[in-house]
């Protein structure tokens, strides 16, 4: 079907990134941002692959029965939610089906995974948010990238934000107009201001405020002062210098410049620093839901556990009570530092912090041929496990493997990978994110013949 034609569409199914999946007239899959399934639409088609294509809805012929209205103005426009107009339970219906799928997609039996545990609160959950500059002097706009580009449409309240991040984020933006502070232009790498990053702490009712920027000017001193005097709960604000071109967010220099550097948060009984640029769980509520799920696969004592990829520390720190022994194994010096005040904020002194990378650490492990850990705990970005660790894990043999996944496409194609040597008894999804389309698994594989 070319581009720009039309055609009625049944939408079947939710597919990854908010977008309704039916099949068009030639039996390629059509994905529909905004259709929801049960729905009928007038589509048009706006991309066509060899096998999909992607179109838009001209007009409803049918609409959904779990159909809501978005709460915020901005949804449809900027890339953060994706499911504001979807009913909660057939939200999370749906992305525990997406771990089921994943599973029987990688050829591996979905039945042992469990009901998704669901979010209490699905607004106002998050305690980081990391907003654009955009605009000109004086006319400065601050808010989130238009969905799929990098225009900065103009955002004074987010609804799966703190309060506390609003609040930063409702004034902020009139303080830079009203000094003439420069924002940042993407394209002809002129300005100054590129990013204001805020996070928050339930447990003080604080927030810190990171303004990143291209160089120092004095103006930026008095946006942090004002924050600080004017914006009730920030406890700090502080400065990361990013003078390279291209859409990074944080450079490798950052300092305070008003108030403290860190605040505090509370997981499963044990407190954690977040220092400003510092890795955190941003819904602490069902992060400690996620941790809980994932310790449980662990007896009550074992000898040695080995956390890969373990930032500040967090599960480090959970783990700790239950083995005589844990290696935390981190590659970024920030979180590496992090954890290992963490270790000693909680009073922990069976944990050794590893700064190395997991692949490198699990391969020497392989080759020393030291016995192996009882059980590794691995929590890698979305992309999954490196082929090499997964291959590592294989000759290192541990009687338990917990993996914690963001992403349960590689998490399947992961644990496919480990089938020949281990099973997985349980998986437990978790709606960490709600309103957008992630969903967290944590899962338990036992080495075979244990």
């Amino acid at each position: 079907m070319p581009v720009g034609e039309r055609e009625v569409l049944a939408i079947d199914r939710m597919g990854q990134h908010g977008d309704g999946v039916g099949r068009g007239k030639d039996g390629r899959l059509v994905f529909v941002p905004g259709a929801l399934p049960g729905e009928t639409v007038i589509v048009e088609i706006r991309e066509e692959h060899k096998n999909f294509m992607r179109g838009v809805v001209i007009d409803w012929l049918a609409r959904a029965s779990d159909r809501t209205h978005p709460i915020c103005p901005a949804f449809g426009v900027c890339g953060g939610c994706v499911f504001q107009h979807w009913d909660y339970a057939s939200e999370v219906r749906y992305k525990e089906s997406r771990v089921r799928r994943a599973l029987r997609l990688a050829g591996l039996d979905a039945g042992v995974v469990e009901a998704i545990r669901t979010c209490a609160h699905p607004y106002g959950y998050r305690n980081k948010g990391q907003f654009p500059f955009g605009g000109q002097v004086g006319q400065a706009v601050l808010g989130l990238y238009r969905h799929g580009t990098h225009e900065v449409v103009g955002v004074q309240h987010c609804d799966i934000q703190d309060d506390r991040v609003n609040q930063v984020l409702r004034r902020a933006e009139a303080i830079v107009n009203a000094i003439a502070l420069p924002p940042y232009d993407e394209v002809h790498g002129t300005g100054i201001v590129r990013h204001l990053l805020i996070r928050s702490s339930r447990l003080q009712g604080q927030s810190l405020v990171l303004i990143v920027a291209t160089r120092h000017d004095p103006r930026i001193m008095t946006l942090a002062q004002t924050l600080l005097n004017e914006v009730p709960g920030v406890h700090g604000v502080g400065l990361n210098l990013n003078p390279v071109a291209g859409n990074r967010v944080l450079g490798p220099t950052t300092r305070v410049l008003a108030g403290e550097g860190d605040i505090y948060e509370r997981i499963l009984g044990a407190t954690f620093r977040l220092s400003m640029t510092s890795f955190f769980q941003v819904n602490p509520e069902q992060a400690a839901v996620l941790y809980e799920a994932a310790l449980a696969c662990l007896p009550e004592h074992v000898d040695q556990i080995l956390d890969l990829y373990s930032g500040v520390g967090t599960l480090a720190t959970l783990a700790a009570s239950k083995a005589t022994t844990v290696r935390a194994v981190e590659t970024n010096p920030v979180a590496v530092a992090d954890a290992r005040v963490n270790f000693a904020l909680n009073h922990i002194d069976n944990v050794e912090m590893n700064a190395a990378r997991a692949e490198e650490l699990l391969a020497q492990w392989a080759k020393q041929g030291k016995n192996p850990p009882w059980a590794i705990i691995v929590d890698p970005p979305r992309a999954g496990l490196d082929r090499h660790v997964t291959k590592t894990l294989q000759e290192v043999r541990p009687a338990q493997i917990i993996y914690i996944s963001c992403n349960p496409e590689t998490w399947a194609r992961d644990l496919a990978q480990l089938a020949p040597v281990y099973s997985l008894q349980r998986a437990v999804p978790v709606d960490m994110f709600p309103r957008t389309d992630h969903v967290e698994v944590a899962s338990c594989l036992l080495l075979n013949g244990n």
